[in-house]
């Protein structure tokens, strides 16, 4: 059963359109009612895409079983007491932890198990299942489902400045028929209601509470544990993350585990193996959560050449995520997870080490071949079977571990398909490089063309890990528009130039609580300072005009970063103060919730001249071996050949070499058995290496 295990994001409810004829009486719209016109209730981190405020969310567990089911059981499961306990391995906790304490989620259950009045033969969709208990929740005197309409600032239930709308309703049936959501999915992001139903109920403002899709979801369970990870999935995609397992697989060689158990919103919603609590989110899905640090505070853009990289565990409040842009809507995330480390969701992982994720933002993960988010396996690609068992490495076409698994388990055991495995992360020790000579490598699966990417170097460091990374270019970029708010503002003193750095901007990012994402840009360049409404665009259009702003042309040949910090209202204010205005003045009279700070930083000194020597292949070698390294910068190469007495023994010109990643091919028709050391020459030396020749 656990094989199966998955969630349904919003895009599958699209398939789900045709819905059966809603049968019975229930409470409708009295033609009469005039919708009240309250105050925009605003956040600090509500949902992406999420029409309503659920940070508080303040949840409803319902127990249903279907008629005829389990005769004699009418009470909630025991376990129900322990879903939003507070403890570790509670749904409370789980958020608070991964999201840094942003996220605040609280629950309670109703004692009682609701049995439906029609069997499984009837209930074939979810849409006929939501419509009935939501009818037996209204009739039900012992509910009043105004008291879950707790959304408002006064954290009052049904108070007056609440929406109207009960906020999250968790309906949890024992069991459920194929195709009750999509094949054997176990869990949906939202109540399957056609139309906005209408309670008994009245609010505080003399209307009826509402329920509607956005009103919680399904979260199918037989146990506690399962109860835990399909409500922390469903509970994910209302912040913002994505499902990222295969839900598409007509044969085995087009299936695949997506991201596996390396996900909450893959096969870890179970926990690793299936038999634990639900794994932490993967990089790309805290991103979607906004939960990269507080407000994605620690995500980091990396361009050009960058020596020792430190990476702390992601789940640590000072944990970073690297991203390396390869074009306007692909790049790769680099994360650090540790199964020994603060976060107690990840501490079932095999293993700790770098995870590189490959997004494709215009991609689903049920495309086999192009996914919106890959795990890079360390291990490698292969044309017959994943690691250990492949023996024909193909690092263009081939597949990984995850790829070869299927939902077919003899095609998976044959072919050495997984889940996820402790040979997926670089630890630093074994995997220690991924670039355009690697196995897997840094090429765009789109068009199979190099992406001038490196990372190499790859080294623990005590509790951190460091690398090294060359990012050959800027992706091509259209920046979208974003209107100015009035006019800029100037400011007549000069500010003092800081002689080592080359170039320098500072971006303000501020939200005012109608989204989790930034709606106001403050862009201050030297002696002016120009406000931008950026409300209207979306997280990667943001994520664009701040690149596009803030890059400088000399990006391609100096070490680069733009990172993020929260600052206090007082800090800006001392900035802002130099220019006549005052927070007000930006956001029209409004306070923002949260002030974020953006810096990129250029190094104006002269980057050493760094060659990074891989190891040759094949190796041992007879007459013939390619010898792979990468440039930071373009210059003159030259190989040297030393026998084991530390005599040069061959000096061979490599010419003039661009910045990136090249290879030499050395002939040793000459030399005799034996075992060689070899090094690259430029303005520096490169690290030794040995090779073994075999006659």
């Amino acid at each position: 059963m656990r094989s199966f295990f998955f969630s349904i994001g919003a895009s599958i409810l699209l398939v789900m359109a045709a819905v059966s004829p809603l049968t019975g009486d229930y409470a409708v719209k009295p033609d009469n009612e005039i919708l009240p016109i309250g105050p925009i209730h605003k956040t600090a981190a509500s949902a992406y895409a999420w029409p309503r405020n659920i940070n508080p969310l303040h949840a409803l567990v319902v127990f249903t079983k279907f008629k005829g089911e389990t005769p004699g059981d009418t009470l909630a499961p025991p376990w129900a007491k322990d879903l939003f306990n507070g403890q570790m391995g509670s749904v409370n906790d789980y958020f608070k932890q991964v999201s840094f304490g942003q996220y605040k989620v609280i629950g309670e259950y109703l004692p009682k198990m609701y049995e439906m009045p029609q069997d499984t033969t009837y209930y074939r969709t979810s849409d006929l299942y939501c419509l009935d208990i939501i009818r037996m929740l209204d009739n039900d005197p012992t509910v009043n489902l105004a008291k879950y309409d707790n959304d408002g600032m006064d954290g009052i239930p049904n108070s007056g400045d609440d929406d109207g709308f009960v906020d999250y309703i968790i309906l949890v049936p024992r069991t459920r028929p194929y195709n009750f959501i999509l094949k054997l999915a176990t869990g949906v992001m939202n109540i399957s209601l056609k139309d906005t139903y209408y309670t008994h109920n009245i609010s505080a403002n003399g209307y009826n509470i509402k329920v509607d899709s956005f009103s919680g979801c399904i979260a199918t369970a037989l146990n506690g544990h399962q109860a835990l990870g399909t409500i922390v999935a469903e509970i994910s995609h209302a912040y913002g993350a994505d499902d990222l397992m295969d839900k598409v697989y007509d044969t085995p060689e087009t299936d695949s585990a997506g991201v596996g158990y390396w996900c909450v919103l893959g096969h870890g919603a179970l926990g690793w193996g299936g038999l634990g609590v639900p794994v932490g989110p993967c990089a790309y899905n805290r991103m979607l959560m906004n939960c990269i640090g507080i407000h994605n505070s620690n995500l980091v853009d990396l361009y050009g050449v960058i020596e020792g990289v430190k990476i702390k565990d992601v789940s640590d409040p000072g944990g970073q995520v690297f991203r390396m842009w390869i074009n306007s809507d692909e790049y790769f995330l680099i994360e650090y997870r540790k199964n020994d480390g603060s976060l107690y969701y990840d501490n079932q992982l095999p293993k700790s080490g770098l995870l590189i994720w490959h997004i494709q933002e215009r991609e689903s993960n049920s495309t086999e071949e192009i996914k919106v988010c890959d795990l890079e396996c360390a291990d490698g690609l292969y044309a017959d079977s994943g690691y250990p068992m492949g023996k024909l490495p193909d690092p263009i076409k081939g597949k990984d571990n995850l790829d070869y698994w299927a939902h077919d388990l003899q095609y998976s055991a044959y072919h050495g398909g997984n889940l996820g495995d402790s040979t997926d992360v670089f630890d630093g020790v074994k995997y220690t490089a991924f670039g355009l000579n690697t196995n897997p490598n840094s090429y765009t699966n789109r068009d199979k063309r190099k992406t001038g990417i490196e990372i190499f170097n790859i080294r623990k460091s005590g509790n951190e890990m460091m690398f090294d990374c060359f990012v050959s270019s800027i992706p091509g970029v259209l920046p979208p528009k974003a209107p100015l708010i009035g006019l800029g503002f100037q400011r007549s003193t000069g500010i003092n130039a800081n002689p080592y750095i080359r170039y320098e901007k500072t971006i303000y990012l501020m939200n005012f609580g109608l989204s989790y994402l930034p709606e106001v840009m403050v862009t201050i360049t030297n002696d002016s300072l120009t406000v931008r409404d950026i409300q209207s665009l979306s997280k990667y259009e943001t994520m664009k005009i701040i690149q596009d702003t803030m890059l400088p042309d000399e990006v391609n040949v100096r070490g680069t970063s733009i990172t993020r910090e929260n600052i206090s209202f007082n800090e800006f204010e001392n900035v802002s103060k130099a220019f006549g205005m005052s927070l007000k003045d930006i956001g029209r009279g409004n306070i923002p919730h949260w002030i974020q700070k953006v810096n990129m930083t250029v190094d104006g000194r002269v980057s050493p001249f760094i060659i990074t020597l891989q190891q040759n292949f094949p190796n041992p070698f007879n007459s013939t071996t390619i010898i792979p390294f990468i440039l930071s910068t373009g210059g003159r190469v030259t190989l040297e050949i030393f026998n084991i007495l530390g005599q040069k023994i061959v000096e061979m010109d490599g010419g003039f070499q661009e910045a990136g990643s090249h290879t030499i091919q050395f002939k040793a028709d000459k030399l005799p058995t034996g075992l060689y050391f070899y090094r690259l020459r430029g303005t520096a030396l490169s690290l030794t290496k040995k090779f073994m020749i075999i006659r």
